[in-house]
């Protein structure tokens, strides 16, 4: 089912685009930004119209038949007292996570055991607001500050309570409820994929992840911090399609971008390993001019690298170790994106997660990260 050579290509494609459009947005100046900039106003588009059909036409609360859903929900998620204390599991009663999910999530320390409930409830009280503001915005910027005061909640949930990622890698692996059943859909995709996945391998990802997100560092709040520096990258977004030509901008990389445009187009029956490589150093060459350029790299540097937090994001996230786990991983879902054997990505992973550690990346070209470093590690010690 995923061969079909129409489907292959367009997924391949997109995901040759994930990381370009990471970073590049649109300029009416050159037609390279303004198919980015369609790209970008599509995927607003198509958010605004979904939040259209789950709000009330006031925007402040949800479509009846939403709050239903939800509602139905927080009653699976949220037991009774009666029920919590009832050490029988009752799979009818139960439907929606099943016994061995609810067991596994019974099982986890003090509040954590509820996270399910916390996150329906917190859904329920929040979501309606933040879809209402995001309808609202007038920037990039303000779209995903909102996104990001979302996410954060849910950083905090995990950072909190750790154990939730394997309850929830068990409860996917276990999976007895009756979803399936009540619902009339076939499962056999669902147990494919959960059959097929490298759990161990996801598992140590997210668990990477939030060694690099949670807690403090320096005496800074780091799902604060990078919730807005998350939020201000998106700045470049903003001054691009305004046309707005500053070192937060990416019209200053226009002559990169369009030398990534030869790289990314893939052709049936290429060289998977050595496209691959091309369009990740054609798309470094962008990062290594944002980042480096001598003239714009203080105002990168006090943008995006002034808080210790980013710095040991960055470091702990290009660990030797969590890159075999993103080859591991990419490798193992490979066959999900296109058929055959997946190529060696090691090379393409290490190019591109340079730049996690910008005083190495950038080398001579400034020093202005370096000193960062030396303040972060000064105050470390």
């Amino acid at each position: 089912m995923y061969h079909n050579i129409g489907i292959k290509k367009r997924i391949m494609k997109l995901f040759a685009c994930l990381f370009c459009l990471a970073s590049i947005a649109g300029v009416q100046s050159s037609e390279v930004f303004d198919a980015y900039e369609q790209q970008y106003l599509a995927t607003v588009e198509f958010i605004k119209e979904t939040i259209t059909e789950i709000l009330s036409d006031d925007g402040t609360d949800f479509q009846p038949q939403v709050r239903e859903l939800i509602t139905l929900v927080e009653s699976q998620l949220c037991p009774d007292e009666d029920t919590e204390d009832n050490a029988e599991c009752d799979s009818g009663s139960n439907w929606l996570l099943g016994c061995k999910c609810t067991s596994e999530f019974a099982g986890l320390e003090g509040n954590c055991k509820n996270t399910p409930c916390k996150v329906i409830q917190h859904f329920k009280d929040n979501a309606p607001k933040a879809m209402s503001d995001f309808m609202a915005a007038n920037s990039y910027e303000e779209m995903l500050t909102v996104a990001m005061n979302v996410v954060d909640e849910i950083w905090r949930i995990l950072c909190e309570c750790r154990g939730v990622v394997d309850a929830t890698i068990s409860c996917a692996r276990n999976y007895d409820g009756l979803v399936f059943i009540l619902s009339g859909f076939d499962r056999t995709n669902f147990d494919e994929i959960v059959n097929h996945v490298d759990w161990e391998t996801a598992r140590g990802i997210v668990h990477g992840y939030l060694d690099a997100i949670c807690g403090e560092e320096n005496g800074e709040d780091c799902p604060a911090v990078l919730k807005n520096w998350q939020a201000v990258n998106s700045r470049f977004f903003d001054n691009t399609f305004n046309g707005v030509d500053t070192c937060i901008s990416m019209i200053r990389v226009e002559k990169e971008a369009k030398a990534t445009m030869d790289p990314m187009v893939y052709e049936e029956g290429m060289d998977m390993e050595s496209y691959t490589d091309g369009w990740v150093d054609a798309y470094m060459k962008i990062e290594e001019k944002l980042i480096c350029d001598a003239y714009c790299a203080g105002e990168m540097q006090e943008l995006l690298y002034s808080s210790c937090c980013v710095k040991r994001a960055g470091e702990r996230l290009s660990t030797k170790s969590m890159k075999k786990k993103y080859v591991k991983f990419f490798e193992n879902i490979w066959s999900f994106i296109y058929p055959g054997e997946a190529p060696e990505l090691k090379n393409a992973v290490n190019r591109f997660m340079q730049m996690f550690r910008p005083a190495s990346f950038c080398g001579a070209k400034t020093d202005v990260y370096r000193e960062m470093n030396k303040q972060c590690n000064a105050i470390k010690a």
